[in-house]
């Protein structure tokens, strides 16, 4: 899709692309940015993303994020990515229990598993390193 937004006195030539993987790629004159849908639906910008192809378009990877970090304290109760494993935004990589509710976390990110640095019923704290991406 392309059109023309004009804010002000300055037009911006847009053009929205679908790629593979649940990617938006947004050219705004000349310039490209990416987006991804989250696992909950909202749309998160990929900042200094660099997607890589292969001849059959499918996308391998992009600047992955380094950590996966605990958005709350609460115990491991799942993890279902294995180390050397690739990772793509909206794919669940553990489930944390917290106040008796079962959380997801969800990769926002491409990457490969590096290093999984919690196991299945350990605590962790909020902000708490749970997987290095590479």
């Amino acid at each position: 899709m392309q059109t023309e937004i004009k804010i002000g006195n300055k037009t911006y030539r847009v053009e929205i692309s679908e790629l593979p993987e649940n990617l938006l790629k947004v050219r705004v004159n000349d310039k490209d940015y990416f987006l991804t849908k989250s696992a909950y639906g909202e749309l998160v910008f990929l900042e200094d993303f660099k997607p890589s192809f292969k001849e059959n378009g499918v996308i391998l990877e992009g600047l992955a994020e380094k950590e996966i970090k605990s958005p709350i304290s609460g115990t491991i109760s799942a993890i279902y990515i294995k180390k050397g494993e690739k990772i793509k935004p909206g794919q669940k990589v553990i489930t944390l229990i917290a106040m008796k509710m079962e959380n997801e976390i969800i990769s926002e990110s491409f990457g490969q598993v590096k290093e999984i640095k919690v196991k299945e019923n350990q605590c962790v704290n909020i902000n708490d390193a749970l997987i290095i991406l590479e």
